[in-house]
């Protein structure tokens, strides 16, 4: 019995020591700070380990009372191994940097994940030396694959023949807007995302996965930081400054990024060719919190308020255009003013479970409010001359004959109040042999617009009536008081397969599968959208020298998939101002092949990227660009496609300083059903063009169905490059650099005719450079008194529009007496100058 009883305690014993546990957590990153999903977190030589979540963050049961070796892992980076020795019950914090094998662009980080998911990961930082009037994320978007930017006061962009509508923006899982009623770049004022905030961005041009939304062109998707110690940055420049703080408290279970943003555009308005008073105010404050319920329970709350304000009292214009051959000059006389305000609130909560090891739930609410108000009365008083263009005259370069005289009135008191409400799960599942991801969530909106907009032009006293109740010709009218209400569902499911060679380990292939629906109650239309994603690695490797082998780096893929994009309200406006109940949701079948390849040129790490794309289109609805502003139809009554290829190389030209360029080639093209117009022949055997041809009399007409037409985006060739370099004796001086450059857009008179619109806008071409010094934060110098407090400090100087060339940001169209029409160019801004401070702490 005694040795019986002495053998029960002893296997009790080890039991109990067996038994002892204790917990790691803790959140694995790169060497930028930026963090890894997916990465491993185990125990060499044990079964014993987890993957993190989303997030970059883990928690791992390990032994307690005895030393531990942890690794830390990720594809494309060296493992990191450290040894702990935890009490029983013990809970500590361990985080991680991994080191990558091959160094890699600051702004675009070649991880399998981002691969696999079709993402090019964008380095947030850069918004703060990138020298553009922006200011903004989205000005690094400027060289990514497919995008076109042509406004540089404007965060609006088109991605692959598609405008800035069919673009999807996310920040922290949640859908964000632009204001409804803009109409120009300079009433646009502070976008959503603060680049202060910002932990990751994500960005995607076509064949995105079924987890994004029901859009048409690309995902911008964004992740606010959740900070583990306390800091900021402020900055102050001529157009605006911008100050935030972060910081983690109790223990790192509370923590917060807040950020505060004041902009002024005068600096950039005040040099066109309007002069006047302007006064432009955008502000906006956001906050993001963040509190651990328990450890694996957390609660969030992301809140913003934003106040965009335009006012603006014009004096005069005069704008100079033309050939050579016959040189004109637009003068105009300004009364009245403009006050323009868009006023938003956005609210959201989340929960994030960490139900198991393998499983996390997330569960999102959010309530989104904007009240827009649009108010002028300004009269034009204009005079459009010719110049004399004799250089040997003494009147050279003055106006010398009189095309048009003439005065416009533009009046609107237009004012629009929305709100979104958002009820939304998402859930993640890491199985054996695929990662498994589904959603669904329920929007509500209510819109209400008040319309009341009028334009009137009178060309030499053209439009004046003649005799007492007369009527009174107004060119463009539009009156309503719309309201609409309806419900959106929507879910999705996805999942990722790879599969390795059991022969080369480096040679892989993945599957990204999935597919959403829709529904909408305001037109009650039902839409499915199948996606898929397939991606091979083949692992390929060179021999360079004796016992000496470097890696191919090579990815090659192929996505596509049925993509819908139900209409949001402006879709369903029509130019008269009604609403169109019948309208659906526009289709685009993507097709996409692509490869990437990672290399070394002066043992510096350069990407390069290329894919080819083809979309077919039905159900479009047609629409024109006035400025930034999108006039739609309000009919589905198109057909279209959009094909092109876009190359990107990315790298690092000068050793750790990132630089790239890319170039696109597309074509847009679209087919209105049933549009037609007639050619009409006078008695002498002429089109009769009016203001053109003498004798208008029409004796003969030939229908023509115009077919195809460019699209509104069409921009055949896109060139943008980013670069950066540094003083080779002075590296605490930096020069940025941002060039621009495309082939002209379509447009036409403002008739709505689509097929009219097939005129070419002027060659766009921008400069923009900046020269930046750090004073604090480099090796060698000085931290002592209150430079201590200052992680780093620089001054940049910039100048925008450095060859202060005219671009085109619209036109205005005036008629004479004859029937002529004059297309009068409405430039972006010249050459500007601005000093900006930004301090680190």
């Amino acid at each position: 019995m005694r040795a019986l009883l002495s053998l029960f305690l002893l296997l009790s014993a080890q039991a109990l020591l067996a038994q002892a546990t204790a917990t790691l957590r803790g959140t694995v990153r790169d060497e930028t700070g930026a963090t890894l999903p997916l990465a491993t977190v185990s125990i060499p030589g044990t079964s014993t380990g987890t993957i993190c979540n989303e997030q970059g963050v883990y928690r791992l049961t390990v032994p307690a009372g005895r030393t531990v070796k942890v690794m830390f892992s990720f594809s494309g980076a060296h493992p990191y191994v450290e040894e702990v020795i935890l009490n029983e019950g013990e809970e500590r914090v361990l985080d991680a940097r991994l080191r990558f094998i091959t160094l890699k662009p600051i702004d675009v980080e070649a991880t399998r994940v981002d691969r696999e998911q079709g993402v090019d990961r964008i380095n947030p930082k850069l918004a703060r030396f990138n020298p553009s009037p922006l200011g903004g994320v989205e000005a690094l978007l400027g060289g990514q694959l497919g995008v076109v930017m042509r406004n540089e006061l404007s965060s609006g962009y088109s991605v692959r023949g598609g405008n800035f509508d069919e673009n999807l923006v996310y920040v922290n899982d949640i859908e964000v807007y632009r204001p409804f009623l803009v109409r120009a770049g300079q009433q646009e004022g502070l976008s959503f995302p603060n680049p202060d905030m910002i932990e990751s961005i994500r960005f995607s041009s076509g064949g995105f996965e079924a987890r994004y939304g029901d859009k048409m062109s690309s995902v911008l998707d964004i992740k606010y930081r959740r900070p583990r110690q306390f800091g900021g940055s402020a900055m102050a420049s001529l157009l605006g400054g911008a100050i935030h703080l972060e910081d983690a408290m109790f223990n790192m279970r509370l923590r917060h990024v807040t950020g505060v943003r004041y902009r002024t555009n005068q600096l950039l308005l005040g040099g066109g060719d309007v002069k006047g008073d302007y006064r432009p105010v955008y502000t906006d404050a956001q906050t993001y919190w963040t509190y651990d319920l328990t450890d694996k329970v957390e609660l969030g709350f992301l809140g913003l308020y934003s106040r965009n304000q335009y006012n603006v009292v014009p004096d005069d214009r005069e704008t100079e255009f033309g050939p050579f051959n016959q040189p004109l000059r637009f003068t105009v006389y300004f009364d009245g003013q403009e006050r323009t305000q868009f006023e938003t609130l956005f609210g959201a909560l989340n929960l994030n479970v960490q139900a198991s090891r393998d499983l996390l739930l997330k569960l999102i609410a959010s309530a989104y409010s904007t009240s827009e108000s649009e108010r002028f009365t300004i009269q034009g008083q204009y005079r459009l001359g010719e110049l004399e263009r004799d250089l040997g005259s003494e009147q050279f370069g003055e106006v010398v004959r009189d095309l048009g005289i003439g005065t416009y009135l533009d009046h609107a008191r237009n004012q629009l109040d929305a709100s979104v409400y958002t009820f939304a799960h998402k859930g993640y599942l890491q199985r054996p042999k695929s990662y498994v991801q589904w959603g669904i969530d329920t929007r509500v909106e209510s819109i209400t617009d008040k319309l009341n907009e009028w334009y009137l032009l009178d060309s030499a006293d053209y439009s004046v009536p003649l005799n007492t109740g007369e009527d009174l010709y107004l060119q463009n009218t539009l009156k309503a008081d719309l309201s609409m209400q309806s419900l959106r569902s929507s879910a999705y499911l996805q999942s990722t397969w790879r599969w390795e060679s059991k022969q080369h380990k480096d040679r892989w292939w993945s599957l990204v599968a999935g597919a959403r629906a829709q529904h909408w109650s305001y037109n009650g239309q039902v839409v499915a959208s199948p996606r898929a994603r397939l991606i091979f690695h083949p692992g390929w490797k060179r021999v360079v020298g004796k016992d000496s082998i470097i890696d191919r780096d090579y990815s090659f893929w192929l996505a596509g998939g049925l993509y819908y994009q139900p209409p949001f309200y402006r879709e369903v406006r029509k130019l008269d101002g009604t609403l169109n109940p019948d309208i659906r949701a526009q289709r685009s079948i993507h097709a996409l092949i692509g490869m990437d390849r990672w290399f070394e040129i002066w043992q510096r790490p350069f990407r390069f990227t290329a894919e080819a794309y083809y979309k077919a289109m039905d159900d479009l609805i047609p629409y024109e660009v006035d400025n930034i502003r999108i006039r739609y139809y309000g009919t589905n009554n198109a057909k279209g496609y959009a094909t092109g290829v876009d190359i990107k190389l990315a790298g690092q030209f000068i050793e750790g300083i990132d630089s790239w360029m890319s170039i696109g080639v597309l074509s847009a093209q679209e087919d209105v059903k049933d549009d037609y117009f007639y050619w009409r022949f006078n008695s002498d055997g002429d089109t009769i063009r009016p203001g053109y041809t003498l004798n208008n009399v029409a004796v003969d007409s030939s229908r023509v169905e115009p077919g195809f037409i460019p699209r509104p985006t069409d921009q055949r060739v896109n060139v943008a490059f980013f670069f950066q370099d540094e003083m080779p004796r002075w590296p605490t001086a930096k020069v940025h650099v941002n060039l621009a450059f495309g082939t002209g857009l379509p447009f036409g008179p403002p008739n709505n005719n689509r097929y009219s619109d097939t005129l070419r806008t002027d060659l766009y071409r921008r400069v923009d450079i900046g020269f930046s010094k750090q004073f604090l934060g480099a090796d060698g110098q000085s931290r002592r008194g209150w430079r201590r407090h200052i992680r780093d400090l620089w001054l940049t100087a910039e100048v925008f529009n450095l060859l202060n060339i005219n671009n085109v940001a619209n036109h205005t169209w005036i008629t004479d007496v004859t029937g002529r029409q004059y297309s009068i160019p409405d430039y972006l801004t010249p050459r500007r100058f601005n000093l900006k401070l930004i301090a680190w702490f």
